[in-house]
């Protein structure tokens, strides 16, 4: 039991994504004019956390013709609007025309963009199918197909084939570059409407009024598989969405009590399914929230969450990994289309027939900045020795937790009082933080933060990873021993003599798994800090390394005994070594070698003990505060396990050897977490 103890995790996670468009140069099929955008296109990637998205509305606009789609472009997030026209038009992210292509169709009824934004493919109802080279805008290749009305087109992943389908129930498949026509897959009973590339561009999905999906193998140019999508034969596929292990499809089903008799003693009762079928035909989710016709589907990026359109005047958000419902976005008028960019961050939808609605989607756990921290993350120096550029970016996920859903679990004083003070000090010091505390701390969330610093991270980036709540020590069978952190929906029996490891895994996060999580996740340097009861079997987790101690580095930074204060104390390296190795011409060549190498640090505030919740702040984390500089009279540079040696000692001397931190360097590497401060 954890009465009036504490106990911190310390992750944190760094990753950046940049990229700038040049303007491209005018050519012959489209005009051109500039402007800035006021909505930032975020280049990382959106990930949900804890099922929570929110959006704010942007802008819209008007079109002067009938639309029946818009798309955004992956390369740049502008813009592309199509539909009862031969126009094609081009917006910025302010809702402005920039540019429009002229497409030999009247109307443009099908579109699709190359996933590197280079190409764009329309068609519509004169049969014709266009790709034209989005980099210079010139018209790549116009065939004629053997349709006169195409509903579907798209382009292959590797760009190199396009695929078109429509009243003639055949789907044409042709080289981009060339023109040439690879293949022509004849099957479908009735006017194709949706077409995907899909096992790396050798095999197609596609859908069509005759209520069938068929899976065709390009190179054999043969049908390998076809099923009926709706529940029974009076059913509509509206719109579909493949990859290689799902479709996505959006359905107009007639519910029926008694097989399909509904129909046949009176008028149909409709329902508006979204079901995931694998590519046998079986339905792995469905989804019925929508009142009257699906119209469009898109997916993020990286698969994160999804959005649908519909006649009953909403789009609608969904977690795409979990399949569950999210939110919606209550519109005027029917829905008719939808678009997501590709980092996620932004979604594009028709209101009606002529509106077009620009949304900004938002994660309520973004990693944030304080604006006034400044930018500690970067060294300037003219010495060609000196260190010339620090991590790329520094992320850190803080949690704290004082009360717990389950009021049996003691209350905490100073675990959130902890976790603030520790975040805060964090974005001084230039990190992202991500913060939970108490309800907002549960399983899910943090789990979700977690990958999203996993999924982002890179080799040139630092994440730490701060808990602090409850803890707990699990004997299994045959010797088994487990730590955990308790999450605020923590939902197991505390000091029960049977308590099993694997059943407090469903609602705890158990240690080793933090641990075997900093192995799967490229930053370069990870540090991990718990400041939790029983934190100290870390250390004998099956994914822990015997730690690695640095020799070379012992004339850096380092612990004194201030014998005035008869305290310990931290003695930064001075910056100035660091940048122009003033006081030894080997100082900077180590702090290179340190931050050139992996390192994983795991630092707890105690052994397989209970730890104390102090007073104000945890003896721990006032340690750690203390170590990082938070009076800011103290500048230099101190390596993580500097830190781990300063904060054992504090702790020690302030609870009379009661509470003894661990530390370990998981990294079989040798390098070094370094913080400047």
């Amino acid at each position: 039991m954890r009465i009036n103890f504490k106990y911190c995790i310390l992750t944190l996670f760094v990753l950046a994504l940049t990229a700038c468009q040049n303007s491209p140069t005018v050519n012959k099929g489209i005009s051109i004019s500039s402007s800035s955008a006021k909505v930032k296109d975020i280049k990382e990637p959106l990930t949900v956390i804890g099922g929570e998205l929110s959006f704010d509305f942007v802008n819209s606009i008007d079109s002067n013709y009938k639309l029946y789609g818009v798309k955004f472009n992956p390369k740049n997030s502008t813009i592309v609007a199509y539909g009862d026209s031969s126009i094609i038009t081009i917006y910025n992210l302010d809702l402005k025309p920039i540019g429009s292509i002229e497409s030999k169709n009247d109307e443009v009824k099908a579109l699709d963009i190359s996933s590197d934004g280079s190409y764009l493919a329309c068609s519509g109802d004169d049969g014709y199918v266009e790709v034209w080279d989005l980099n210079s805008y010139n018209l790549v290749n116009r065939m004629r197909s053997s349709s006169n009305d195409i509903l579907a087109i798209a382009i292959s992943s590797d760009n190199k084939k396009v695929a078109s389908g429509g009243d003639d129930k055949v789907i044409d498949i042709w080289n981009i570059k060339s023109g040439e026509q690879i293949a022509k897959l004849e099957g479908h009973r009735d006017t194709i409407t949706n077409i995907g590339f899909i096992d790396y561009n050798r095999k197609i999905v596609s859908t069509a009024e005759d209520k069938k999906v068929k899976i065709w193998d390009i190179l054999r140019k043969k049908e390998i598989y076809s099923y009926l999508a709706p529940s029974n034969e009076y059913g509509d596929i509206k719109v579909a969405k493949s990859f290689d292990d799902y479709t996505i499809l959006g359905l107009t089903e007639v519910e029926s009590a008694e097989g399909n008799y509904r129909r046949r003693n009176g008028p149909p009762v409709w329902k508006y399914t979204i079901k995931f079928k694998d590519n046998q035909g079986n339905t792995l989710k469905e989804f019925n929230q929508h009142r009257e016709p699906i119209t469009d589907i898109a997916v993020a990026g990286n698969r994160a969450y999804m959005a649908t359109s519909s006649e009953d005047k909403t789009i609608r958000l969904w977690d795409l990994e979990k399949k569950r419902h999210i939110t919606n976005i209550v519109l005027k008028d029917r829905g008719y289309s939808v678009n997501i960019n590709k980092s996620g961050h932004l979604l594009v939808g028709l209101e009606g027939k002529y509106r077009i609605k620009l949304f900004e989607i938002k994660n309520s756990y973004e990693p944030t900045l304080s604006s006034s921290s400044s930018s500690s993350s970067k060294i300037s120096t003219t010495n060609q020795n000196a260190i010339s550029s620090w991590y790329r970016k520094e992320y850190a996920i803080v949690v704290g937790i004082d009360h717990y859903k389950r009021l049996s679990l003691p209350r905490l004083s100073n675990a959130v009082n902890d976790a603030r003070s520790v975040a805060e000090l964090l974005r001084k010091r230039g990190f992202e933080v991500i913060e939970l505390y108490n309800e907002n701390a549960t399983k899910e969330r943090i789990l979700d933060a977690l990958k999203k610093i996993k999924q982002t991270s890179t080799s040139q980036d630092a994440t730490l990873f701060y808990f602090a709540g409850h803890g707990d020590g699990v004997s299994g069978h045959n010797g088994v021993r487990e730590g955990y952190i308790l999450p605020y929906d923590f939902n197991a029996d505390l000091n029960n003599p049977n308590a099993d490891v694997m059943y407090y895994d469903k609602s705890a996060i158990s240690i080793s798994s933090l641990v075997m999580y900093t192995r799967d996740t490229k930053a370069k340097h990870i540090g991990i800090i718990l400041d939790s009861c029983f934190s100290g079997l870390a250390m004998d987790s099956k994914y822990a390394k015997k730690s690695i101690p640095s020799s070379s580095a012992k004339e850096l930074d380092r612990v004194e005994y201030d014998t005035k204060t008869r305290s310990v104390r931290i003695r930064p390296t001075k910056e100035s070594v660091v940048t122009n190795g003033s006081s030894s011409s080997s100082s900077s060549n180590i702090f290179k070698d340190l931050l050139n190498k992996k390192s994983i640090n795991i630092l707890t505030a105690g052994d397989d003990q209970p730890v104390s919740d102090g007073s104000n702040h945890s003896p721990f984390t006032q340690a750690l505060l203390k170590a990082l500089g938070e009076d800011g009279t103290k500048k230099g540079y101190i390596r993580f396990t500097t830190l781990a040696d300063y904060i054992r000692k504090y702790v020690e001397e302030k609870t009379g050897d009661r509470q003894k931190p661990q530390y370990k360097n998981e990294s079989l590497d040798g390098g070094d977490f370094i913080f400047k401060i």
